[in-house]
């Protein structure tokens, strides 16, 4: 990857799942503005005029003068002090898609930062020397300092990576490959920390996870009105028309897809309305369909911003000191979509309780049992599946609080403000955890009730296709047994990318 094709979220979740590398451009005009603002850097420290980070201390220190003879000391000293982070460890894929996020943040070309500490940043990339990134310590303004910071130290050749399936010294991980450890210079550290590469990154993934959550989403509540002879009119494009909303329509339009029915289905016999949950899912998950859209906007936009502090100008070599590290715009787009992909999951939970519960017209069993005669009532099928799709759900709407309104000042009354963006991103990650699940025990449901029913053959081709997938891995369920292992199996296959 270009650093100029570094350009949305696809590409950084590409290279967090290993799929696609990443070099620097050879491109001379960029590595001209490169060169010119870092030597405004060097320029503004030989004149010592006031200059945050480099001649004084940082955050509400910034008071204190530090003299040129400990300018070296003040760098490492930095990324230092931040070695406070405590809790799980980023995942290797959650690393990647840091480093790769802070390398075109920082290559936007305002930091002042030197091309040869972004390559050092590149081959941790190609070697997978991935930074040991503890979750939690960031509250999200200036950006996520002490994560950045355990990015800065592996530069460094201090503390710990995950290199080959273990852990070990970062020394000693660029030693195997022949690399050596890059001594920072004047603000180069904390133009690595000072930014929202960690929530960013985090977003960025979840992004392209939550597209692929609304495509099967829309799947099941397609097999879910199939099987519970729902009406397909509730999809009709002419009701999605006649109130416009882009993410309704789409949605509408995969579930007809799924039906593999015309734009404007009959209106069959029976009942001629069915419950919320099925004729309103467009309208419910339509919002996260425009919200990721509008979500990818803003990524694209933190992604390729200059967002540490100060910047510098190209033009007159002046130091620019700000506030692009706030990290509030990535904590509203993982505000919104926490309530958004749970109020889907919902959704899904509403369907598994009518697939459960269906009218005797849809000739599903009660709780998808499957076993006939006297011995039927002692077994329970899909019920105790009901309570956890309930108790998932519970929790994804807990977690949907936003943590924005959790802001402390902070940092000696200098960081009064704060966003919280990383602890938002990581609610987020957990919600997606919970409603992958749900969504999972949805197709679960719909396959048991479409043998319970014995239509398989009957299904469209699109809900087909998926009932087979399902079925190469995941059984039937006939008398009472565990689930656990069925939806962990069911899940894996989700996350491969062969269901949905």
């Amino acid at each position: 990857m270009d650093r100029r094709d570094a350009r949305d979220h696809t590409h950084v979740a590409r290279v967090a799942r290993g799929e696609l590398a990443v070099m620097l451009t050879q491109d001379g005009g960029w590595q001209d503005r490169m060169g010119k603002n870092r030597k405004a850097v060097e320029t503004r420290v030989a004149s010592g005029e006031p200059f945050y980070g480099v001649n004084t201390g940082f955050g509400a220190s910034v008071v204190n003068a530090v003299a040129a003879e400990y300018g070296g000391s003040l760098v490492a000293n930095l990324f230092r002090f931040h070695g406070c982070g405590v809790g799980p460890l980023l995942a290797a894929d959650e690393s990647r898609a840091v480093l790769v996020t802070r390398l075109a943040q920082l290559a936007a070309g305002w930091s002042g930062i030197r091309i040869e500490t972004l390559h050092a940043m590149a081959r941790l990339l190609e070697h997978d020397i991935l930074p040991c990134i503890p979750e939690l310590g960031s509250v999200g303004a200036s950006g996520d300092l002490t994560p950045m910071s355990y990015v800065a130290a592996v530069l460094s050749g201090e503390r710990e990576v995950l290199f080959h399936g273990r852990t070990c010294p970062a020394a000693e991980a660029l030693a195997a490959v022949g690399l050596t450890p890059v001594t920072l210079q004047h603000k180069e550290a904390l133009s690595i920390m000072n930014g929202t590469s960690v929530m960013t990154a985090l977003v960025a993934m979840a992004l392209d996870r939550a597209e692929a959550f609304t495509r099967t989403h829309a799947l099941v509540t397609a097999w879910n009105s199939f099987l519970l002879r729902g009406q397909a009119a509730h999809f009709d494009e002419r009701l999605f028309a006649a109130k416009p909303h882009p993410g309704a329509i789409a949605y509408a339009a995969h579930v007809r897809a799924a039906l593999a029915c015309g734009p404007r289905p009959a209106l069959n016999g029976g009942k001629v309305q069915d419950p919320y949950s099925v004729r309103c899912a467009p309208h419910v998950v339509g919002v996260l369909v425009e919200v990721l859209e509008q979500a990818a906007a803003t990524v694209a936009i933190e992604l390729n911003g200059a967002g540490d502090n100060p910047l510098m100008c190209e033009e007159t070599g002046a130091a620019l000191h700000g506030g692009n590290f706030y990290g509030s715009h990535i904590t509203h787009v993982a505000e919104t979509l926490k309530l958004q992909v749970a109020h889907a999951a919902e959704i899904l939970e509403r369907q598994l309780v009518l697939l459960c519960h269906s009218t005797a017209t849809s000739g599903i069993p009660e709780n998808l049992v499957r076993v006939d005669g006297p011995g039927k009532a002692a077994h329970h099928g899909f019920k105790a599946v009901e309570i956890l799709a309930s108790s998932l759900v519970a929790e994804a709407l807990k977690l949907a609080a936003p943590a924005s309104v959790f802001s402390r000042s902070t940092e000696g009354h200098n960081q009064d403000k704060v966003p919280m963006g990383s602890i938002s991103a990581r609610d987020l990650r957990a919600i997606q955890s919970l409603a992958d699940h749900v969504l999972v025990i949805g197709l679960l449901a719909a396959a048991q009730a479409t043998d319970a029913t014995g239509r398989a053959e009957e299904l469209p081709a699109p809900l087909r296709a998926l009932y087979l997938a399902i079925r190469r891995t995941c059984p039937a369920t006939q008398e009472d047994q565990r689930h656990d292992e069925l939806i962990t199996r069911c899940l894996a296959e989700l996350h491969a990318g062969r269901l949905g």
